[in-house]
């Protein structure tokens, strides 16, 4: 009687507030926790690419306005920037408007 842990033991496994230290196995969830038909969403939709655009044209006239705005010390550094991250932003809406999905194909001719 003394060997075994049985319920007023100290269990090695358990942590000290009583639950395992093991982690769960996967897919012991509930049982209707089921995903749907079809393919599977991974992560989050892709951002508008107009949204994207007018955020790469703002920088860049943000840095238009930097250019002639700021006194000469920090210019170059400020313009670099926020046509950099314009630059960026455009090239995300590019990127994001080739991804979109088409017209489905009908199969008539």
């Amino acid at each position: 009687m003394s060997g075994s842990p049985g319920r007023g033991g100290k269990d090695s496994q358990r942590g000290p507030t009583g639950r395992s230290k093991r982690p769960a196995v996967a897919g012991t969830g509930r049982p209707g926790g089921r995903q749907p038909e079809g393919r599977p969403v991974v992560g989050k939709r892709p951002s508008r690419p107009g949204f994207l655009a007018v955020c790469g044209l703002m920088w860049i006239a943000a840095a238009i306005f930097a250019l002639f705005a700021l006194h000469t010390g920090w210019k170059l550094i400020a313009v670099i920037c926020f046509a950099g991250v314009g630059i960026l932003y455009l090239r995300g809406a590019a990127g994001s408007y080739l991804r979109r999905p088409g017209p489905a194909p009908t199969g008539k001719k």
